[in-house]
């Protein structure tokens, strides 16, 4: 694929960080689980007017809190896997931090809890 004049290998960037970076991607998995549970419980005790995340409140009050809240980390996935895809170095970077932000989410949906 070409973006901006130069030629993206999309699918052996993404499977260049799921073999490189294997660790990365389960423990994504794990956090967004983590992620979702905690925003669960979260949210039926406070409401979704106190989601911090504007994408999946929205989710959460057009749908359903749980299939919202499913669906933003959906979103959150298809978003890693993108930026991975064009970019090995900017991706993986990415990666990590969406690993901390999720870690940060569940860290603070359990202290409010």
């Amino acid at each position: 694929m070409r973006i901006l004049d130069q030629d993206i290998k999309i699918k052996e960037n993404l499977f260049y960080s799921l073999k490189r970076y294997p660790v990365w991607w389960i423990i994504l998995i794990i956090t967004m689980f983590f992620d979702y549970l905690s925003t669960t419980v979260f949210v039926a005790q406070y409401g979704t007017e106190a989601e911090a995340n504007i994408t999946t409140r929205f989710m959460m009050e057009s749908i359903n809190p749980y299939f919202g809240n499913i669906f933003g980390k959906l979103l959150q996935l298809i978003s890693v896997i993108g930026l991975v895809s064009v970019s090995r170095r900017v991706g993986n970077f990415f990666l990590l931090f969406v690993i901390l932000l999720n870690c940060w989410a569940i860290v603070m949906n359990s202290i409010v809890i």
